[in-house]
């Protein structure tokens, strides 16, 4: 009977040891999933950083008829709020530090973020529309859709373009 016991005992550590063995080296591949202290001074450096500045373009001969600049839909796709610094705001797939958004004829202030909404002005419109994330305003109907709302018909629901990783 003792003997029985002890094969069962070899069957059972066998396999598991051989699991240990391959979780350990699974678990080497994946890499440090958190920064160094390193890593995370520099990361606040870069983050205290003033924003670059803005090149200025040369002046564009306008045309001899200027028609109504058309205005895309505008979505909030997110937004980082910080206890201490500034903001950052994600509209049409575009930062609010590094976005050229008035070029799209869209004007926000991260600084009259009321909670989730943020104020966004579009064109010449006097007043500003409240956009939480995830919502879209249709420029075209004059409405805020849901995320998970389909777009009407003939309009192509869309993710923002893929961004190039800055290191």
């Amino acid at each position: 009977m003792r003997a029985h016991r002890g094969k069962a005992w070899t069957r059972f550590t066998g396999p598991l040891a051989l699991a240990a063995c391959a979780a350990v080296a699974q678990a080497q591949d994946l890499g440090r999933l958190f920064t160094t202290p390193q890593e995370r001074e520099m990361l606040e450096a870069l983050r205290r950083q003033p924003p670059k500045p803005q090149t200025e373009a040369a002046p564009v001969v306008a045309p001899a008829v200027e028609s109504a600049p058309v205005v895309p839909n505008v979505t909030m796709n997110g937004l980082v709020r910080r206890s201490r610094g500034r903001g950052m705001v994600w509209v049409n797939g575009v930062t609010s530090l590094e976005g050229d958004l008035d070029a799209q004829g869209i004007a926000i202030d991260v600084g009259a973020l009321r909670g989730t909404t943020l104020p966004v002005r579009i064109g010449n419109a006097p007043l500003a529309v409240g956009l939480k994330p995830g919502q879209t305003y249709d420029t075209g109907e004059a409405e805020v859709r849901e995320g998970y709302q389909p777009a009407p018909a003939g309009e192509r629901q869309r993710g923002p373009d893929p961004q190039p990783v800055r290191r």
